[in-house]
């Protein structure tokens, strides 16, 4: 199956070196334009090694109308990897913004964010903890919020 990502997760798993567990645990991963425009910009943490790492990876969105209302409520990269998950159905979507998320669910796709990538690879072997990825990501001002970082840390049994 493919998983179609969206920004922040790209970033956040950037950030502690683990950009290839998506692609571990699914068949390929695809981002839409947007996406890939957003992470690039030279004033994104790790623009360089996303632009490499994403080389024949971007997709672009065939239906702009269905981009265009939804990004009048979330961001345009949001916007895209919704509309291109759904286009590519079966498809998994990549996504930890909240208000993006809500959006994603009631069109009824499959959702998952940056620490249920961690989760996942933890319960498949592919790292052994997940409590030092969630500190390195907090320590680089990535949002989590508590209740997610607790929920995360008691489903790896790493309370």
């Amino acid at each position: 199956m493919i998983i179609i990502s969206d920004s922040s997760p790209l970033i956040s798993l950037a950030i502690i070196g683990q950009l290839e567990l998506p692609e571990k645990l699914f068949d390929q991963l695809f981002v839409p334009s947007a996406v890939f425009e957003e992470v690039t910009r030279a004033d994104k943490p790790f623009a360089k090694d996303l632009e490499v790492f994403l080389n024949g990876r971007i997709k672009h969105v065939k239906n702009k109308m269905a981009v265009e209302m939804l990004s009048e409520n979330i961001g345009a990269g949001e916007a895209e990897a919704i509309v291109f998950a759904l286009e590519q159905q079966p498809a998994i979507i990549l996504i930890d913004d909240l208000k993006a998320r809500k959006f994603a669910k009631l069109k009824g796709l499959n959702i998952i964010g940056t620490m249920g990538i961690l989760l996942k690879a933890k319960h498949e072997g592919l790292i052994k903890e997940i409590k030092p990825f969630i500190a390195e990501l907090l320590m680089n001002d990535i949002r989590i919020s508590r209740r997610i970082v607790d929920i995360t840390l008691q489903a790896a049994s790493e309370v």
